[in-house]
């Protein structure tokens, strides 16, 4: 979405200024160029891509710095770790895999619960929903993790976007 995407990292200046916290789900872009990524996301607290995307960032450039050279690392978890080098706390959907971030110089990874999806439409934003209120309501990031990966799995249990999506109390640990 170019024609939106300039003036993003200016809003995102002012959220910040004003007290609050950014996040940005990138979505794909078809064509790999990734214009513009740099400037925001040098403003954005969470990232939140899916495996793909995060894969195509960081083979794209987008990533200023290159990630260490981890033992045993695969291509996924080392995307993950610049992503992080960027400035943003990334959390990466990967699906039935679970979820990966980099945090605290580590590679954090929470699986998913088991699912027998009817229908993935909406889970990403069911586990981007989930990651956002469990981190308000002050959960870890382990935790709040957790909470995503639940959120876009049990989204999966019916047709469409939302007509599955749980609630908190279906989500939530102790």
């Amino acid at each position: 979405m170019e024609a939106r995407s300039g003036g993003l990292p200016a809003f995102f200046g002012r959220v910040r200024r004003a007290g609050a916290t950014t996040s940005l789900d990138t979505n794909d872009d078809p064509e790999g160029r990734w214009l513009g990524l740099d400037e925001v996301l040098a403003v954005t607290d969470v990232l939140l891509p899916n495996a793909a995307e995060a894969l195509a960032i960081a083979a794209a450039g987008a990533v200023v710095s290159p990630a260490r050279d981890v033992p045993g690392a695969d291509a996924l978890e080392r995307a993950v770790e610049a992503l992080a080098g960027l400035g943003p706390l990334p959390v990466v959907k990967n699906g039935a895999a679970g979820t990966l971030s980099w945090a605290d110089g580590g590679l954090v990874h929470v699986g998913a619960p088991p699912a027998d999806p009817v229908d993935t439409v909406g889970a990403g934003d069911s586990f981007n929903a989930g990651l956002l209120a469990a981190r308000l309501r002050g959960l870890t990031l382990r935790a709040s993790m957790r909470v995503a990966a639940a959120c876009g799995s049990l989204s999966t249990r019916a047709a469409g976007g939302t007509a599955a999506q749980p609630g908190w109390d279906e989500v939530h640990f102790p």
